[in-house]
């Protein structure tokens, strides 16, 4: 074989691999399959709602123990749920549905995968991983395709009032949701966000278990806290690859959490691939639910 022969070969191999990793750095944050994600969304008196995959059923599960059937579901590989009064948004592997009547009926409104999604009384928000991030301001009526970044469309979290996680970094948004740009100072592999107390302030948390504060009154960001996982979620308590934050013993020590929702005073994490556990002040854990 010729040099230039070589190192056409070289460069071949490398390409390959180069393909394979983006790809892998795009699963590896974006895990597919039944059963892996929870979708759940805090209910009124600190309940929570479950849209469970399994038995296509939305659950009403109560912090005081136990849990009531509301209503069927559609099929399909669940990802999230978001609820705003009886307005709710169930993202799917192949569709997002909606429903106006606390999810007794449901409509499918656009095809997709769908990973994330918000909603805010009548503005919701939906995120179609490697296609586009999708608006409604009339509770589902009417859907526009919103302008993002180019190639920025791998959507791990959405937020009101206008901030996205993506794998390129945060986005934030000004007008509603109808343009989003980067915020600078956040590094990319951006795979979880909250707010700060009852401010302004987001916490942003990614995939390498750092996690970085944004105001965006000042535009200033700050880096905060480490931890030993990828972060999977914020909400109060941090939910990683390797558990959740505060640790603790309990049933949750070193496991994989894919989600927690605060419900008024109550915590619920949602274990990949397993049951949800509720807490009063997210260190000491207990089962809240086993599908």
């Amino acid at each position: 074989m010729t040099g230039n022969a070589i190192g056409r070969a070289v460069a071949i191999a490398l390409a390959t691999l180069v393909v394979f990793g983006l790809v892998f750095l795009r699963e590896a944050t974006s895990p597919s399959g039944e059963g892996y994600w929870s979708a759940i969304a805090p209910a009124p008196s600190g309940d929570l709602y479950l849209a469970d995959e399994g038995h296509r059923e939305l659950r009403l599960i109560h912090a005081a123990g136990g849990w009531t059937r509301l209503a069927s579901t559609p099929p399909g590989i669940y990802r999230a749920l978001a609820v705003s009064g009886s307005n709710m948004l169930l993202a799917t592997e192949g569709k997002l549905y909606q429903s106006n009547d606390t999810g007794f009926r449901w409509r499918a409104v656009l095809n997709g995968r769908f990973t994330a999604v918000t909603v805010l009384g009548q503005w919701e928000l939906a995120g179609a991983w490697a296609d586009g991030l999708y608006l409604s301001d009339d509770s589902g009526a009417t859907w526009t395709r919103a302008m993002v970044p180019a190639g920025d469309t791998e959507f791990e979290a959405l937020i009101p009032k206008g901030f996205a996680a993506t794998l390129l970094g945060l986005l934030h948004s000004t007008d509603g949701g109808r343009t989003w740009t980067h915020v600078s100072g956040i590094p990319d592999r951006i795979t979880a966000l909250d707010y700060v107390g009852a401010g302004s302030v987001v916490r942003a948390g990614d995939w390498r278990g750092a996690t970085w504060l944004y105001d965006p009154a000042s535009g200033l960001v700050t880096r905060g806290a480490n931890y030993s996982g990828g972060i999977e979620s914020l909400d109060g308590v941090i939910a990683t690859t390797d558990g959740v934050y505060p640790d603790g013993p309990g049933p949750l020590h070193g496991r994989e959490v894919t989600r927690v929702v605060r419900s008024v005073d109550t915590y619920y994490a949602a274990a990949a691939r397993g049951p949800i556990y509720r807490s009063a002040d997210g260190l000491n854990w207990s089962l809240a639910y086993q599908g």
